[in-house]
């Protein structure tokens, strides 16, 4: 994609931070500047009972147990604050609205809800949609994956949203970069790609049925990143992406028409998304 799908949420007066993270793969999108460029290694908490399933990447190439801090499965009674933050709403908000992706539409917190043991992200006709912007701590390099699924709800000869889970640099001006949208498309396309931003824009597409769930994986490292789909590599690129960055929980759909573009309804669904430490991994 020529332009960034994330932006900072715009909020009241003293509203901090919004971000994701920043990595790469072949073929085809806080406290952030404030915080000591200084690297460290920080302790790797870790989520315990995690089962994993044969068509994960973690479990085909035994990454081990996921980053607690990092990671979520979104299997409380609400929408863990400490963790994400809410498009549209202030810091530590639940509610408000937004300019949208590129000021079409809304992005709203009432559009993102947990319940069920799924995020999800709800869009409607008018252009009213939503997702989360990570407020853990920026890292570079290491494992990210998420499972998710955007499908229409309807068919009102309306436009589709354009959903993508996503890895943003915590310093937004470097988001050419620094941009790694690693499950890309409008809800229902044909197929999902990846894109990758730095000094120009990498694209990898599969062939794909994204209205079901399936896990999409980065292993971004210092040289390079890999993209894995249900646990199977489709593709690695050759990149050095150095800037810190955050997840956005793999929860972000938008609207690429213009205002007043009747939009199909559809949902995005997270169940889950967990961040493995490698050897590489710094945290700011």
């Amino acid at each position: 994609m020529k332009h960034p799908h994330w932006r900072r949420p715009l909020v009241a007066a003293g509203a901090l931070l919004a971000a994701a993270i920043g990595g790469v793969a072949w073929a085809e999108n806080t406290d952030p500047a404030s915080a000591p460029d200084q690297a460290v290694v920080a302790p790797a908490a870790t989520v315990p009972a995690i089962i994993h399933a044969p068509d994960e990447a973690a479990f085909r190439q035994q990454w081990g147990a996921p980053v607690a801090e990092q990671s979520d499965e979104f299997n409380g009674t609400a929408i863990d604050l400490k963790k994400w933050g809410l498009f549209g709403a202030g810091y530590d908000e639940t509610v408000g609205c937004s300019p949208g992706y590129h000021d079409n539409g809304q992005r709203c917190a009432s559009q993102t809800t947990q319940s069920g043991g799924y995020l999800r992200v709800t869009g409607t006709a008018d252009g009213k949609t939503g997702g989360l912007w990570g407020r853990t701590r920026p890292f570079r390099y290491g494992r990210v994956e998420v499972r998710e699924r955007a499908l229409p709800l309807g068919n009102n000869g309306g436009k589709p949203y354009h959903a993508v889970p996503l890895l943003w640099p915590d310093n937004d001006a470097l988001w050419s970069e620094a941009e790694i949208d690693f499950a890309e498309r409008d809800v229902a396309a044909p197929t999902v790609g990846l894109f990758v931003h730095s000094k120009g824009t990498k694209e990898c597409k599969v062939v794909l049925d994204s209205t079901q769930f399936h896990n999409y994986a980065i292993d971004w490292q210092p040289t390079k990143i890999s993209w894995y789909v249900d646990g199977v590599l489709k593709c690695t690129i050759n990149a050095s992406i150095e800037a810190f960055s955050r997840s956005n929980g793999g929860a972000q759909m938008d609207m690429f028409p213009d205002n007043g573009a009747l939009m199909q309804p559809a949902r995005q669904d997270i169940d889950w998304v967990r961040m493995y430490a490698t050897p590489d991994t710094e945290y700011q």
